[in-house]
Order: C-alpha cells, then sequence, then structure tokens
C-alpha cells in the first residue's frame, strides 16, 4: 500500500477510511461526487451521505515530546496510514510569559499613577509620612504610601489541585489538541501513547547504583569548583573553545550564593569582558540558566503524563507501551537506534502502534513520505509595534532621552541630569515628542496559507510588503501582492 493516502470525510463531515486510488477519486471531483475540503492536508468531503461504512480499527500511536511529538496510524493488519512529525513552540512559552508579565505590570504601574493623581486631586493621601500596616498573609508590617487604605488583593490567589506550569499546561493542550485534530481526518478507535518516568540521576551516570541517589551534586568530587569543571567538560561557558581559568559568581557573592548553579567556569579572557560588559553579563546568565535546565524537555513529559492519560482514557480505549520495549521494537524491525533530535519520533510512534496493540505487520514502512505539521502562535494581540523616547537634541546632536531616567535606561542620560551637568544649555535644547506606530490587527500571522503561482505555501514572517514561506525549497520569499491569502492562521499548519 503507497504510504501517501488521500483523506476521505462522509458528508456530514465524519471521516472514512484513507484511501489511495487516486484515479477513483479524481473522477468523483470532476462529476460532483466529492469536492475538496482542505489542500493541507489534501481531504475531500462525499457529497452523499454513507449509513454504514463498514470502518476497520484505527489507532493513532503518539511517541510524545516537548519539541518535537511523533504520529503514526495504522489499521488492524498495522499497515502504515499516515505518518507525521509534530513540531511544537512550547519552547517560546517561557519567553511569551515574561513578556505578558511586563506588559502587565507596566499596566498596573500606569493605573496606580492614575489614582495616585486622582488622590492627590482630591485630597486624599495620606498626610504621614510612613504607615506600617500587617497585611494578610505577612508576618511583618509593610510600608504603605500613596493613597489611603488601598485593599490587599495580592494573597487571594491559590493553586488548584493537579496545577501545572505555564509550559507543562500549553504542552498537556498541544498533545490534546493534534489528537482532537487527527480524529478529524482519521477514524480513530483507540490511541497508543509511550510512558515515561525519566530517572535523571540514571540519565547523568547510567552505572548509579541505589545508595547512590541519597547522595548531593557534589558527591565524588573534591568541591565546588571540581564539579562546575566535570559539568562544562573543562571548557569556559562563556566562549566554549577555551579551558577555564577562572570561577566566577554570576551574582556577586556579597548578595548570591555559593552554590554551584552560581559558579561558571571562564577562560582569562571571558572572565575580563564578563566585568566590563553588561552585554557578556547577560550572555553569561542565559547561557548558565540553559546548562541548568538540560533536562528540562524530559521533566515536563514527566509533569504531563498523568493529566495526559487521564484525559486521552476519557476520550478513546488508551493503551501504554515503555520506551525500553520501543528500543526493543526498532531493532527487532530492523531501524537504527534513535539519537537525540535526529526527527525520527514516527517511527517510534509506529512501533508503538504496533506493540500495544499487539500487531505482527504484513509489511514494514519505509516512511518515505512523512508529513509534517507545525505549531504557531495565533495572534500575540500586540496593538504597539514600536515606541520612540522623548528625544532633547543640541543642533542637530542628540543628547538626552526622557525628562527622568526610566528603568533601564543605560545608554543615554535623562533630561534631569543633563540639567545638572549643563544647567546654560538647558534652553537651547530642541525636543521631539515620544511617538508609537501600531499594529495591523488584521495582519497575516506565521501559519497562514497563501498560493503563489499555483503553489500553496505557508507563512513564517514578513518583512516589509514580502512573505517568506517554511517550504523553503520552493520559494523562500515572494511579494504579497503576487500572494492570494487561503487561509489565516488556525494555530497549526501541514507542511
Amino acid at each position: 500500500m503507497p504510504e501517501v493516502n488521500i483523506i476521505v470525510q462522509n458528508a456530514d463531515g465524519s471521516p472514512l477510511m484513507p484511501t489511495h486510488h487516486y484515479g477513483r477519486v479524481k473522477r468523483m471531483l470532476k462529476v460532483g461526487k466529492a469536492r475538496i475540503v482542505s489542500l493541507k492536508p489534501f481531504a475531500i468531503r462525499l457529497t452523499y451521505q454513507i449509513v454504514n461504512p463498514g470502518l476497520d480499527t484505527v489507532t493513532l500511536g503518539i511517541d510524545p515530546g516537548r519539541t518535537n511529538i511523533g504520529l503514526s496510524l495504522i489499521d488492524s493488519k498495522g499497515r502504515n496510514l499516515g505518518s507525521y512529525l509534530v513540531e511544537t513552540d512550547n519552547r517560546d512559552i517561557p519567553h511569551n510569559v515574561s513578556n505578558k508579565k511586563k506588559h502587565r505590570q507596566a499596566s498596573r504601574w500606569g493605573e496606580r499613577k492614575r489614582r495616585q493623581r486622582r488622590a492627590v486631586a482630591h485630597d486624599n493621601t495620606l498626610k504621614i509620612t510612613e504607615l506600617y500596616r500587617i497585611l494578610p498573609g505577612c508576618k511583618k508590617a509593610i510600608k504603605c504610601k500613596g493613597i489611603k487604605n488601598s485593599e490587599s488583593r495580592f494573597n487571594n490567589r491559590k493553586r488548584s489541585e493537579g496545577w501545572l506550569t505555564p509550559t507543562a499546561k500549553h504542552l498537556l493542550n498541544t498533545h490534546l489538541r493534534i489528537v482532537e485534530i487527527m480524529s478529524r481526518y482519521y477514524p480513530i478507535a483507540n490511541v497508543a501513547i509511550e510512558i515515561n518516568r525519566f530517572d535523571f540521576a540514571k540519565m547523568e551516570n547510567p552505572g548509579i547504583r541505589n545508595w547512590e541517589y541519597q547522595k548531593g551534586r557534589l558527591f565524588g568530587f573534591k568541591d565546588r569548583n571540581d564539579a562546575v569543571f566535570h559539568d562544562q567538560d573543562g571548557k569556559c561557558l562563556l566562549c566554549g573553545k577555551r579551558p577555564i581559568e577562572h570561577y566566577h559568581h554570576i551574582v556577586p557573592r556579597g548578595r548570591g550564593s555559593e552554590s554551584m548553579d552560581n559558579i561558571a567556569g571562564l577562560c582569562k579572557q571571558c572572565h575580563d569582558l564578563v566585568h566590563k560588559d553588561i552585554h557578556a553579563q547577560e550572555q553569561l546568565k542565559a547561557k548558565k540558566q540553559g546548562l541548568l535546565k538540560k533536562h528540562h524537555a524530559v521533566s515536563v513529559i514527566n509533569q504531563i503524563m498523568p493529566s495526559l492519560l487521564k484525559e486521552l482514557s476519557s476520550r478513546y480505549p488508551t493503551y501504554t507501551t515503555t520506551g525500553w520495549q520501543t528500543q526493543k521494537m526498532r531493532a527487532f524491525y530492523g531501524y537504527p537506534q534513535k539519537e537525540p533530535d535526529d526527527g525520527t519520533h514516527y517511527i517510534d510512534a509506529w512501533l508503538i502502534a504496533v506493540d500495544a496493540m499487539g500487531i505482527t505487520p504484513a509489511e514494514i514502512p519505509a516512511f518515505e513520505h512523512v508529513g509534517t505539521i507545525m505549531q504557531f502562535r495565533r495572534h500575540d494581540r500586540a496593538r504597539i509595534h514600536y515606541q520612540h523616547e522623548r528625544a532633547y537634541y543640541l543642533g542637530k546632536t542628540k543628547v538626552c532621552t526622557n525628562r527622568h531616567k526610566r528603568t533601564g535606561q543605560t545608554k543615554t542620560i535623562s533630561l534631569a541630569e543633563y540639567r545638572v551637568l549643563h544647567p546654560h544649555e538647558v534652553s537651547k535644547l530642541t525636543v521631539k515628542k515620544s511617538t508609537r506606530g501600531y499594529n495591523n490587527m488584521k495582519r497575516i500571522m506565521p501559519g497562514a496559507l497563501v498560493r503563489w503561482h499555483g503553489k500553496i505555501l505557508t507563512v513564517s514572517g514578513m518583512h516589509n510588503t514580502r512573505y517568506r514561506f517554511v517550504e523553503t525549497n520552493i520559494c523562500k520569499e515572494a511579494p504579497a501582492s503576487e500572494c492570494t491569502i487561503i487561509r489565516h492562521n488556525n494555530g497549526w499548519a501541514f507542511i
């Protein structure tokens, strides 16, 4: 059976068994017995209803992951009906949540300032300079300032049972959503999934003994520096080339700690650079955080697995298998052993489905035609595209920005500082007011489908008036005027 199958739906939209009879599909489209409902993936819908379609038992095999998820669908004889590699955007969640936090804090700060201005206008400010109150949930008194008796609302949030971090919750919803999407195109009767509880200590040391689990991170090392040297393989963390010569405290010793998480091994050149360049300091912090999160992906999988199994079991008969069984099946069927990030999760998904259902397949698929499904952020809801600060010029030279120094303003000075340094030149300054540019809220987002010279392409971004595409082997970018929008981004794109 060919691995490229055409998806077929009944007249009511319910999925039927996929077909590889291309000539028959072409004739049905020509005479009006079917119509095209999707171009990516290519799917047709019958114009007449089949009452008893006689569906085979289709099993969806899932190889869960954080960045890549493997999917394979098999029938009752183990034949491969379709395989997909799902590329998620889960790694962007911490950055998106951080940005959201900044915007919310800025909004609340602006609202607080407005309340303070109203309080001053209505003579509702505190009459004393300092007021200390013991607020709910606090053991020590907190200094209150600004306006009178503002009610405390920061201590009324509680985490419900089964609470997950934003990253884990997004990944859980991603797995459930992709199963829901597959159920639109294939008559899924069962779900098979690989479950693992990753042992981080064994991942670091495969030969670890039972009694060694109670030892700390410094067990076997003479001191912290020796452990840091081992973690970084003796190479400088910043440049990654030269050997370690110095051990640097990322947060200064007076304000930080002496733990391994606060120490980085650096060469002499990078150590000097970190003490002089703020960008090098930020880069070092980011690299240290990345080193500390080397098992973050499998940690998230550990978090979501109980909830994922519970949700899947409530929707489909769910069968499970383990990682070591999948590894044995790879060797049995002659597939090479899986390497990290090799992109062959769909092979594992087929093996998981076959093993969980106890099927001996008549033919082993070669996986020559594997589909790719990419996840895109639907919309960031950002109205502001750019914002330029108020600037002050002496002639044609910009000398300062903002009336008062804002948080994080390091490259330029404010007008207040310039007034102290050059009191007689302030009257000569010209002002350029702050400007703001807004996004078009109906703009095309990455993940949209467009038609360009008869080809269906997926938009990955936009630069000026040109679209950039995911399918770079067909076309890297093209003018927007030459493209016709077929579908806006709905969160997922079949490549």
